[in-house]
């Protein structure tokens, strides 16, 4: 992507009706028409524990103008940052009966799909793109794999590679290991009921890889050095997860990183997530030499 570009927030639609939630910010080419380019598209998720309404698609613009400035979009045919709805927060009161602000799952992962599907149409870019996610926002884009396999979209591909930001793939893990609790208890019965089973099922950990995702070419799992809410554990258990997926095929990439700060840092200062993008460019072309 060259430093002339443009900037835009689109509206897309989850289903018959497009609520205010579901927007996309947008930076392409000037000038460039769908498809003509080679490159990869860099798709951002946030994060917020399914229910900070704080925490939005904004989340990447300070990485998104950190890569313009320094020369590190090379390589990059566009990027997009996502909205979805949000589940209910005591912490964050919304207006009453505010249908972007009453998310129960599925409903952010429909959103999620449904925003990168219509990228896909406008676009056309097909499987030339990378998924990172922050936080909640990593366990989305691994969802996504999981949501496709069980729902075909026609016309939806997956994508060339992952990266999990301070990411949550074990759900009761997450909660065990609670270091304000009730606070996890409370976010994930909002964002997917009280039963348990359910959050087993949902939790990106348990799914298999190979089943889901035999096109997929690399992983990226960051965790923050000093991160206080999410546990190294997470990153372990997502790594062991997918290490069989991993060592089926020789071009493929599992790899882990380090960031420095704390939990929101790698966005907050956009240097982390300027750092994964980086990292994973580079692991692809590695591969696809």
């Amino acid at each position: 992507m060259g430093l002339e570009h443009q900037f835009v927030t689109a509206l897309y639609s989850a289903s018959h009706q497009a609520l205010p939630c579901h927007t996309v910010d947008i930076w392409h080419p000037l000038g460039d028409p769908p498809g003509a380019d080679d490159g990869l598209w860099i798709i951002f998720i946030h994060g917020g524990a399914w229910r900070d309404p704080s925490i939005t698609s904004q989340f990447a613009h300070t990485a998104v103008s950190k890569l313009c400035r320094s020369g590190g979009q090379a390589g990059i045919a566009g990027i997009a940052s996502i909205n979805y709805r949000l589940s209910p927060s005591d912490r964050h009161p919304a207006k009453a009966n505010d249908p972007c602000r009453q998310a129960k799952h599925p409903d952010h992962l429909v959103d999620v799909v449904a925003a990168i599907h219509y990228l896909q149409e406008r676009f056309q870019f097909g499987d030339r793109y990378i998924m990172i996610g922050h936080s909640c926002g990593a366990a989305l884009a691994f969802q996504t794999l999981q949501w496709q396999a069980r729902n075909p979209s026609p016309g939806f591909s997956e994508p060339r590679a992952i990266v999990g930001v301070a990411g949550i793939y074990d759900f009761p893990l997450l909660r065990s290991l609670d270091p304000k609790p009730p606070t996890v208890q409370n976010f994930l019965t909002a964002a997917f009921g009280p039963e348990e089973q359910i959050w087993l099922e949902q939790s990106p950990v348990n799914s298999d890889y190979e089943e889901i995702w035999s096109s997929g070419m690399a992983v990226i799992l960051a965790r923050c050095a000093d991160d206080e809410y999410v546990s190294p554990q997470q990153q372990v258990r997502m790594n062991e997860s997918l290490a069989t997926w991993a060592s089926n095929r020789s071009e493929r990439v599992l790899k882990m990183v380090m960031l420095d700060g704390g939990h929101d840092n790698p966005w907050v200062h956009g240097k982390g997530l300027v750092e994964c993008v980086e990292a994973t460019l580079a692991c692809l072309a590695s591969v696809e030499k």
